[in-house]
């Protein structure tokens, strides 16, 4: 087995057999192949990486040394090419993302195999025994920890279960993000941006689509959502907040600097923007600083085969469809449907005959555990939030208002009103007003 570890530093041969210089680092080619392959090899003597010798001049590869095709003064070095890194000094010791555990892991050495005429990386060494390999203790200490029974497990991720981060950023390893964070769950690769330094944060959210950053951001702690939003362009950070749902946006905002808030939402479109700015103008521990403005507001002109056609168009994800509130044409709320309903009364019936009429609601500046309370003691999944005018401007759902109480109080203060909420939250109730 060949391994980063054991070649660095070995003698390279001429083919006259002069031994000219060490190995200093290796070079691969990362575009889209899943175990790349050695292009060329830097020497010890060239800092300044523009004399790398081009693979097709390599005889022989091994451990004791590296024996080239032709006579030092016939090699034709090249520069390190755009697509092209090296091992030593972009990988070894840094970190990488292991797709199938899904953490972040420490290279130790890196594992190489020859294959024909190629020599390719296969795996990143992340165990204790690359380390102990690296400092030339390996065979002494397999031994000893065979004897009382604790023999070293190697710890090999397969190359292509490899994400690299970290260093510096070049568009090579944004596309290896982008190839290899695609299908990760957000969740986890908000779990992933805890681990990750600054620069690594700011590479990892550049690597995906708006629309996944703004998924992932949403799934992030709180200061890590400001930490994130503090270190990236600004230009990129106002597309991920757009993207995100304004309830949250609102609430990464409030967190920052108020002039780099500002900001951000200069740059937003202006319709988001408004929608932002009208959240942050509410204490966050309030209903109207908790809610969110993604909820189903239908006409009470509306009849029931027609609801049914607006939520084919729309798609409305599960949380919003619980409840759909009905509002007249100054937008000022009049009643709530259920699916239930819905589905019980005949196609044309107008929504208004089929509404429940009386409607627990709370005011915008309601504080949070009223809201609270007010979803424990009616059974809702949801409230609505509404102006004194009785204008609908958003609605409180219970995970939403969980959160903000267990930040504030924690889970032993609260006692069992919230653990009870959330096992109301699990079920499917009806409009519940």
């Amino acid at each position: 087995m060949l391994y980063l570890s054991t070649i660095i530093g070995k003698p390279v041969y001429d083919a006259s057999g002069e031994a000219f210089d060490t190995v200093s680092d290796l070079v691969i080619y990362h575009g889209t192949e899943r175990f790349p392959r050695i292009t060329g090899i830097l020497l010890r003597g060239d800092r300044s990486r523009v004399a790398i010798i081009p693979w097709d001049a390599v005889a022989t590869f091994a451990v004791s040394g590296i024996r080239l095709r032709v006579e030092r003064r016939h090699l034709t070095p090249r520069p390190l090419q755009p697509d092209e890194i090296l091992l030593r000094d972009d990988i070894l010791d840094g970190q990488v993302v292991d797709i199938d555990d899904l953490k972040v892991v420490r290279v130790n050495d890196i594992e190489l195999r020859e294959t024909g005429t190629e020599v390719r990386v296969v795996g990143a060494d992340v165990g204790t025994d690359a380390v102990l390999r690296r400092l030339g203790l390996e065979p002494f200490a397999s031994r000893v920890l065979e004897r009382v029974g604790r023999p070293l497990t190697p710890r090999v991720i397969p190359w292509n279960l490899v994400a690299v981060l970290g260093g510096t950023m070049t568009p090579l390893k944004l596309s290896i993000s982008r190839q290899k964070l695609k299908d990760i769950h957000p969740a986890d690769l908000a779990d992933l941006l805890e681990e990750l330094d600054r620069d690594e944060r700011v590479e990892m959210m550049t690597a995906l689509p708006d629309e996944r950053a703004a998924d992932v951001l949403e799934e992030a702690e709180p200061d890590v959502q400001t930490a994130v939003i503090q270190e990236l362009p600004s230009e990129r950070a106002s597309d991920i907040l757009e993207e995100m749902a304004a309830d949250e946006a609102a609430d990464v905002l409030g967190e920052l600097p108020e002039r780099r808030a500002e900001e951000l939402i200069s740059l937003m479109e202006d319709e988001k923007a408004e929608e932002v700015s009208r959240l942050l103008q509410y204490p966050p521990d309030t209903a109207a600083g908790t809610m969110t403005t993604e909820y189903i507001a239908l006409p009470e002109s509306m009849t029931v085969d027609q609801v049914f056609a607006r939520l084919r168009e729309t798609r409305p994800d599960e949380e919003t469809i619980n409840y759909l509130y009905v509002v007249d044409g100054h937008e000022r709320l009049v009643g709530v449907l259920s699916i239930r309903s819905l589905i019980s009364a005949p196609p044309a019936t107008p929504v208004s005959d089929v509404m429940l009429k009386h409607v627990i609601t709370v005011g915008p500046h309601t504080s949070a555990s009223d809201v609270a309370g007010a979803l424990v003691k009616y059974d809702l999944l949801a409230v609505p939030v509404v102006e004194e005018n009785g204008r609908l401007i958003g609605v409180v759902t219970v995970d939403q208002v969980i959160d903000i109480l267990l930040e504030e109080y924690g889970p032993r203060k609260l006692g069992g009103g919230v653990d009870l909420a959330r096992r109301r939250a699990a079920r499917s109730g009806t409009a519940g007003a």
